[in-house]
C-alpha cells in the first residue's frame, strides 16, 4: 500500500506544472499506464481485500485524470514543451523499482523542467 501511495506522489510531484500536446498526451498515457501497472503488481503482492484495492485503483485512477487535466492546458508551442516532454518520457523509462523508490529525487530531465517552470513563472 505505501507503494502504491509513493507512486502517486511522484506521478503528482514530476507533474506539478501545467503543460500540453499530443506528444506530451502520448507520454502521459505510456506513465499513467505504467504507473497502473506497477501498483497493480505491488497490490497484487500485498493481501489486501477487494475492497482496498478497489479503493487503490480508483485513487490511481484519480491521479491520472488529475494529470491529464494539467496537461490538456498549454499548447505545443509553450516555451516549456519540449522540457515538460522530456521529463515525461524520462519517467516513463524508469523501472517500477525506481518509480517507487524515487521519493523527492527526479530524473535530470524533470530537475532541468522544473527549474525552468520556477524561471518561467
Amino acid at each position: 500500500m505505501k507503494t502504491v501511495y509513493a507512486m502517486y506522489a511522484v506521478l503528482m510531484m514530476g507533474l506539478s506544472a501545467t503543460l500540453q500536446a499530443a506528444d506530451i498526451g502520448d507520454s502521459y498515457n505510456v506513465l499513467c499506464e505504467k504507473m497502473k501497472s506497477c501498483a497493480l503488481k505491488s497490490v497484487g503482492e500485498a493481501d489486501l481485500t477487494p475492497d482496498v484495492r478497489a479503493m487503490v485503483m480508483a485513487s490511481l485512477e484519480g491521479a491520472c485524470v488529475a494529470i491529464q487535466q494539467q496537461v490538456s492546458n498549454v499548447a505545443a508551442t509553450h516555451p516549456l514543451h519540449g522540457a515538460a516532454s522530456a521529463c515525461m518520457d524520462s519517467m516513463t523509462t524508469l523501472s517500477c523499482e525506481e518509480l517507487e523508490n524515487s521519493g523527492d529525487e527526479k530524473t535530470p530531465e524533470c530537475a532541468r523542467y522544473e527549474k525552468m517552470a520556477e524561471a518561467y513563472q
